[in-house]
């Protein structure tokens, strides 16, 4: 029972080897590329056919708001309101 665990573990570990290598010559050689072939696992090849994630960013966190805050600050708040709401 214990050999046959052994040897189920060891083709698993083969297969992944196996998968993993053809991916990446496939990847290399550029066969298998269009979107209905690329490969479903995820790869570590930097920049392969990736756009950056946009992902939502909190008003401290964001650079136009933030630069947009600081014209505010600076140009006065036109608007007449008082910056401070406890005042």
């Amino acid at each position: 029972m214990v050999l046959f665990v052994v040897a189920v573990m060891v083709l698993v570990a083969v297969g992944v080897l196996l998968w993993k290598a053809v991916t990446a010559q496939a990847l290399a050689t550029g066969t298998g590329t269009t979107e209905d072939e690329a490969p479903t696992g995820p790869t570590r090849t930097p920049g392969a056919g990736r756009g950056r994630r946009t992902r939502p960013i909190a008003p401290d966190d964001d650079p136009e708001f933030l630069r947009s805050l600081d014209e505010q600050v600076k140009r006065g708040r036109t608007d007449g309101q008082d910056p401070s709401p406890g005042a």
